[in-house]
């Protein structure tokens, strides 16, 4: 009887352990990656949802319980997609709490990777000086270089987005999502969650109720329309920003290939007659200076290992396997991409910006 309760003992002590370990990993790990969100394009197989404004649920981290995704339209603001807007701000959040904990440790390289199958490496300089700055004053510092950062990095990785699937990358393995690159309102609402996240971040609220309150408030800030004027709106343009009404069948004849990476305000596309009157509502995209007014310099290098990376190492005349730099390399790969729009910009349908962005 000693034996077997011994025994038992022994075995409870293992699982105490092994749990132990699981759970000492997983604080380890660090933060959670956020989750992808299906993006609501033109043609997608599915259809189109077009949300109500009121319910749009509760943003959720890790979680889509009570979470809704879809298409809006607004005033100000054109089509929003609600499912990039709250990607794109976890993107942020996630990279603002990777870079926080690193800036605090003094580390010089930084590698992870979010969504994509993309590495990405930063490599962080320090003010001169830094080992002996007092705690507080180095917190401060890092969580508002580290907000900073992370809504720069994260809209890089975005345009890398955009980017990878003009030359065909398909994030389910599957199908294309070239028709989706550079939709109208794809950049637009991705700098519109990069936008929210930085706020509430900075503000100290709950992730979650921070950013289900500040996103209704940027919406009504932009006029957003009830389900039916979205609806009406995509009538509208049927047949003049796109045509066909299935994913293979569909031909997009309008873009929009502002990133905000030359200085310019990305501005959104208002479709006619719906709102009259409004005016568009420019959003900047994230800029970190370098060195930043508190001495930091930050670098970002991209490591396609996507198929496309190729095609993408051809236009620049790269050899294989070297970093993509997002403010050295990107300009003449959207100068190439627009080239390549030529044919649709010929037909007055498309929109098409300058080399800067």
């Amino acid at each position: 009887m000693k034996t077997s309760t011994s025994h038992k003992k022994f075995r409870l002590s293992i699982q105490l352990m092994v749990l132990l370990a699981m759970l000492l990993e997983a604080g380890c790990a660090g933060p959670r990656q956020p989750r992808r969100r299906l993006g609501a394009f033109f043609g997608a197989p599915g259809g189109m949802t077009f949300l109500e404004p009121d319910q749009l649920g509760r943003h959720h981290y890790q979680s889509s319980s009570g979470e809704k995704v879809g298409m809006v339209y607004t005033c100000r603001g054109g089509f929003i997609d609600i499912g990039h807007v709250r990607e794109a701000a976890d993107r942020t959040a996630y990279l603002q709490q990777i870079l926080y904990s690193a800036l605090l440790e003094g580390k010089t390289q930084i590698s992870y990777h979010i969504i994509e199958p993309s590495h990405y490496t930063a490599l962080i300089t320090y003010p001169p000086g830094w080992h002996t700055f007092p705690e507080e004053k180095k917190k401060a510092l890092a969580f508002e270089t580290s907000v900073r950062m992370a809504q720069t990095f994260t809209h890089w990785s975005l345009v890398w987005h955009e980017i990878l699937t003009w030359f065909g990358f398909a994030s389910s393995g599957i199908f294309s999502e070239h028709i989706s690159a550079f939709s109208w309102e794809d950049t637009y609402s991705d700098l519109l969650g990069i936008s929210l996240a930085g706020y509430v971040l900075r503000s100290e609220q709950p992730y979650n109720k921070g950013m289900t309150e500040a996103l209704q408030r940027a919406l009504a800030h932009l006029e957003v329309q009830p389900a039916s004027v979205a609806k009406e709106a995509a009538h509208q343009i049927e047949g003049k920003w796109y045509s066909g009404g299935f994913y293979f069948f569909v031909e997009m004849k309008k873009r929009n290939f502002s990133t905000g990476l030359g200085f310019r305000p990305v501005v959104p596309l208002l479709v006619p007659g719906i709102c009259p009157d409004a005016v568009p509502s420019p959003l900047p995209a994230p800029l970190l200076s370098s060195p930043t007014p508190e001495g930091f310099e930050a670098d970002l290098l991209i490591y396609p290992v996507e198929a496309e990376r190729w095609k993408i190492y051809r236009i620049l005349n790269l050899e294989p396997e070297m970093p993509i730099r997002p403010v050295l390399h990107f300009p003449p790969l959207l100068e190439e991409i627009r080239s390549q729009a030529q044919p649709q910009s010929r037909s007055g349908l498309s929109v098409r910006n300058s080399a800067s962005g």
